[in-house]
């Protein structure tokens, strides 16, 4: 009876091993983040330019008028710039969480990518703030595809 029985438990640890990551570099991760950050932030526009008005009142101004309106408004730009931050950190943590490694430079690929998209896609604006929307916005979109990033981290290592 020396020999083990094969229905018992072994008495050894056993233990799966972790799944090995592939350290490519994923387009498909940046492309997704900023992706992410690019429509979430043009529907959340959509949908600020829409209530703003909306709260402004009824008004017989034509549709170039009310946007030109908004383009001047303080508490408007602050609030699209809030939340098009957020899009900046879901499309930067979309990112490294769909990379699964290298966390900061995905985040950072698509926080870079969306910034050039949405430059050549969306106009400068000529209002009155324009010059302090433009610096907090340009200069605080990385960082924040950064905060996105060390989020997803933090997720994955949480685990």
């Amino acid at each position: 009876m020396s020999e083990p029985n094969p229905y018992g438990t072994p008495s050894s640890r056993v233990e799966d091993l972790p799944e090995p990551v592939n350290r490519r570099f994923r387009w498909k991760a940046v492309l997704l983040g900023a992706t992410t950050d690019l429509v979430g932030s043009a529907i959340a526009g959509v949908v600020l330019v829409i209530v703003f008005s909306f709260l402004a009142g009824p008004g017989g101004d034509t549709p170039e008028a009310v946007l030109d309106r908004l383009g001047q408004s303080w508490p408007f730009l602050m609030v699209s710039m809030i939340v098009g931050g957020g899009f900046t950190v879901l499309g930067g943590y979309v990112a490294g969480r769909i990379a699964r490694h290298s966390f900061l430079t995905h985040a950072l690929a698509a926080g870079g990518l969306s910034l050039v998209i949405g430059i050549v896609l969306f106009h400068s604006d000529e209002g009155p703030y324009s010059g302090i929307i433009a610096t907090l916005g340009y200069g605080l979109h990385l960082p924040l595809a950064l905060l996105g990033g060390w989020l997803a981290w933090r997720r994955m290592s949480s685990r």
